[in-house]
């Protein structure tokens, strides 16, 4: 945890924080802060600011607002789609979701996905808290917007999108690594993650029925979350 992340509603008027849960806990015994002391703070969908220690014991930090810094890194403006991938893997999604920052997050089950997965905490309640873990990594603000399909139809999803449709596969005519679309027109662009498997021919037909790109990031099978993470660092390098 390189930033403590809190949210606007926890500052009092005076701008101090008080904290008592983990983030306290891993500012006295990780980060072993002391009065006076400065930390790192990300505010959600606000920015970045350096607060200092004006009180600890063992049951509460206080922090006060310092000085505000210029943002860490700026947000991805694109959205992805997945088809429903393992709780696991859903995890590490979300955690390079809320480190780069990307608008937004949707989740369907495809025909051949479990949809037993929905069950998991990971997809009802905790999913949050994952988006956080990335969002300290960074010092990223933007805290996505993430939907759950779990009674919609992926593909009236995908026609209905106002925007570019970027769906990936192994053996995608256009290659990512030469992408070089500018980050400031990419606001509309979906890139769709389908299941490890690969899409079916009734999925490819469909997509080239709509006439979508089918781009590569290479002639590998790649994990959900490797691809995920290989598509962040093109994006984010460019």
């Amino acid at each position: 945890m390189n930033w403590i992340l809190i949210q606007k509603d926890e500052l009092h008027l005076d701008e101090s924080v008080t904290l008592k849960d983990e983030r306290h806990i891993h500012i006295r015994t990780i980060l072993k802060k002391r009065p006076d002391d400065e930390v790192q703070v990300v505010i959600q969908n606000e920015g970045n600011y350096i607060f200092r220690v004006i009180q600890i014991t063992d049951m509460e930090s206080i922090l006060v607002k310092k000085e505000t810094l210029s943002l860490t890194l700026n947000p991805l403006p694109i959205h992805c789609f997945f088809s429903l991938p393992r709780p696991q893997t859903a995890k590490k999604i979300l955690h390079l979701a809320g480190a780069y920052g990307i608008h937004s997050l949707s989740f369907f089950a495809t025909e051949t996905k479990n949809k037993e997965y929905w069950t998991s905490p990971i997809y009802t309640k905790d999913w949050n808290q994952w988006i956080h873990t990335g969002m300290c990594q960074t010092g990223n603000v933007h805290f996505p917007t993430v939907q759950f399909g779990q009674k919609k139809n992926w593909k009236e999803f995908l026609s209905n999108w106002d925007g570019n449709v970027f769906v990936l596969d192994r053996v995608g005519e256009f290659d990512l690594k030469t992408f070089k679309e500018p980050l400031d027109q990419m606001q509309n662009i979906l890139f769709v993650f389908g299941p490890e498997s690969g899409w079916n021919e009734n999925d490819m037909k469909y997509f080239n029925q709509l006439r979508y790109k089918i781009i590569t990031l290479g002639n590998i099978n790649l994990r959900t979350e490797f691809a995920f993470s290989s598509l962040l660092y093109l994006m984010f390098r460019n």
